[in-house]
């Protein structure tokens, strides 16, 4: 069954009316990379999150999550990399793991944080019946193939809010404060009635150099879902009604060099440099046969 991937792990944190939010299934973090400067991570490479958000419907959440370079893998002569996403949901031991292969040219398109799933090669996609961890390529959508524009950008506010200092589990932080209020609406008919629905995403992220793959320090999360229904001519009286309203907060917990991954073969669990550089193992030779 195929995973709820791509999506940004900020995103997930905030539980919505219809999503059961005591758990959380495996997910793919690759939109939470810094894609705004060049790939400064190594493999071995991780950063821990703890993500905890509750909703006005009674909805909560509280998971941790580790973000790993697990390896890298020249695939179809364009270099990649591996990026590992363990899920702990509380009170488990065991993570729910995904991993996805992306090409090092996300780093050199103009638009990364909006584009980056055009530069997923293959995932990870659950385990065998002998508990391995299964490769597919990543298959796009019939309407991304034959859509020729991309998807417009939903109406943003970025607003750089200066550096302060921010404490979170791993410890006390100089970083850059920055404002980001994202607001999508949809208009659509359902039977004799229009349905105007509306979503808010206004998030604070505090990023800082010294954090790996992500700069993420901290991120404070607030959601509303607004929604309103009319019949035909009497839109002046449909007041816009609050379906949902959700917080979060995202902090640090740790960040290290060194880790080894859960699901990617040991052989791509290497820079590529080194990959090539391993001496091949000799071939065997059977000894000549005695003549008498």
């Amino acid at each position: 069954m195929r995973r709820a991937v791509l999506a940004l792990l900020l995103l997930a944190a905030l539980p919505g009316p219809t999503q059961a939010a005591t758990r959380e299934g495996p997910m793919d973090a690759i939109g939470n990379l810094d894609y705004s400067r060049g790939p400064h991570f190594k493999v071995g490479d991780w950063v821990k999150y703890r993500t905890r958000g509750e909703s006005y419907q009674g909805y909560t959440t509280d998971y941790t999550v580790i973000l790993l370079i697990a390896g890298e893998e020249e695939w179809w002569g364009e270099k990649c990399f591996w990026l590992e996403t363990r899920t702990y949901n509380t009170g488990d031991d065991a993570p729910l793991i995904a991993a996805s292969l992306m090409s090092y040219s996300v780093f050199e398109d103009s638009m990364p944080s909006s584009r980056f799933t055009l530069y997923v090669r293959k995932t990870v996609d659950g385990q065998d019946e002998k508990g391995r961890y299964v490769q597919q390529p990543f298959r796009r959508a019939d309407t991304d193939i034959k859509r020729r524009v991309p998807l417009p950008e939903p109406e943003r506010r970025i607003d750089t809010l200066g550096v302060g200092r921010v404490e979170v589990p791993k410890g006390a932080f100089d970083a850059l404060k920055v404002k980001r209020v994202t607001r999508k609406a949809v208009t659509a008919q359902e039977g004799d009635s229009t349905v105007y629905y509306e979503r808010l995403e206004d998030h604070v992220f505090w990023k800082s150099d010294q954090i790996p793959i992500t700069r993420l320090v901290k991120v404070d999360l607030d959601n509303f879902q607004r929604r309103r229904v009319w019949m035909i001519g009497e839109s002046g009286n449909a007041p816009l009604n609050v379906a949902e309203h959700a917080t979060g907060v995202m902090e640090l917990l740790d960040f290290g060099s060194g880790m080894k991954s859960l699901a990617i073969p040991e052989r791509f669990q290497r820079p590529i440099s080194e990959q090539r550089a391993a001496p091949s193992k000799p071939a065997r030779v059977r000894p000549a046969s005695k003549r008498g």
